[in-house]
C-alpha cells in the first residue's frame, strides 16, 4: 500500500450493524489520498466478515487482536501510522461532510502552528441525532488547557484531524498504557495543547454515536465509577505536570462532589 496524506483509525468492536456506514463515510471523502487502517479488538460479532468485503478493492489495512483492551488497540493503530496526517473514525460512529478531510487538509497544510484541526459535531443517541450547539468562536475561545482539565473544551475525536509529526514529537503512547491510563484521546489532547494550537473549523463533520453502554457511556454504577476514577488519574496526572490557575482547582472541587453525588444516587 503506497503512502498517503492522511491515515483514518478506525478501531472495531463488534459494530457489525454500523462498520459499514463508518467505512462508506470515509471511502465517500472528495479528498482521497488516505488509507483505512481498522483494527479489531476482538470482535465476536460478524463485524471483521462485513469488513473482509471491502479488502479486494479497498484502501484498507486491517490487523486483529485479541482483547488486548482499548489502549493496545489503539496503540497499534497509531503505531501503523506513517502519513502526514492522522483522522480518527470509530466502528461506531461516523463523517457527514463529503469534503471534511479536503478543508481540514487545507487548513494544516497553510497553518503550520496548528497541530490538531477539529470541526464541530451531532451527538446521535438512539431517539434523535442533536448538533453540539455551542458555536465555533466559543469552542476555539476554550480550547485550553485549564479548560481540557475542567471538561468545558467541547472537543471531539471523531472529527480530529492530528499532526503526526507532533503526535510523535510529544507523545509517548506506550507510556500512556504504562501509566494505566483507560482512554487514549484524552491524554493525547491534554499534552498536545501544552505545545501546538488546536483550531475547530465552522462546520459539521461527524456524528458521535452516543451508545447506552459503552466505555464512556453506561447506566451502571459499578462502570460509571470506574470510567470516572480513571478520567480523574488522568487529570490529576497532568495538573502534576503543568499546574492549573486557582479558579479550575475551585471548579474541579465541584466537579468531584457533583460526580460522587450522581454516582451514588444514579444522576446522570
Amino acid at each position: 500500500m503506497s503512502e498517503k496524506k492522511v491515515d483514518v483509525i478506525i478501531v472495531l468492536y463488534n459494530h457489525a450493524k454500523s462498520i459499514k456506514r463508518a467505512i462508506d463515510s470515509v471511502l465517500n471523502q472528495t479528498f482521497k489520498d488516505f488509507k483505512i487502517i481498522i483494527v479489531d479488538d476482538g470482535s465476536t460479532d460478524d463485524s471483521i466478515n462485513i469488513v473482509n468485503k471491502y479488502l479486494p478493492d479497498k484502501k484498507i489495512k486491517v490487523f486483529y487482536e485479541n482483547h488486548k483492551g482499548l489502549m493496545q488497540t489503539y496503540l497499534k493503530g497509531l503505531s501503523e501510522c506513517s502519513s502526514k496526517y492522522i483522522a480518527f473514525c470509530d466502528g461506531d460512529d461516523y463523517w457527514i461532510t463529503r469534503d471534511k478531510l479536503k478543508r481540514q487538509v487545507k487548513y494544516l497544510d497553510n497553518n503550520n502552528d496548528c497541530g490538531l484541526c477539529l470541526t464541530r459535531v451531532f451527538t446521535d443517541t438512539e431517539y434523535s441525532r442533536t448538533p453540539i450547539s455551542i458555536s465555533t468562536d466559543a469552542i476555539n475561545k476554550r480550547m485550553t488547557f485549564d479548560n481540557l482539565i475542567a471538561g468545558r473544551a467541547n472537543i471531539f475525536a471523531q472529527s480530529y484531524l492530528m499532526r503526526k509529526s507532533v503526535f510523535d514529537k510529544h507523545i509517548n503512547f506506550k507510556n500512556f498504557i504504562d501509566i494505566g491510563f483507560h482512554v487514549w484521546d484524552y491524554p493525547i489532547v491534554l499534552e498536545l495543547i501544552r505545545h501546538t494550537r488546536f483550531h475547530c473549523l465552522d462546520f459539521y463533520s461527524a456524528t458521535w454515536v452516543k451508545n447506552n453502554e459503552s466505555v464512556t457511556c453506561t447506566r451502571d454504577r459499578r462502570r460509571r465509577f470506574n470510567y470516572l476514577l480513571g478520567n480523574y488519574k488522568i487529570k490529576f496526572y497532568y495538573i502534576k505536570k503543568y499546574g492549573i490557575k486557582f479558579s479550575t482547582k475551585i471548579f474541579l472541587f465541584y466537579r468531584i462532589i457533583r460526580d460522587i453525588y450522581s454516582t451514588i444516587f444514579k444522576r446522570w
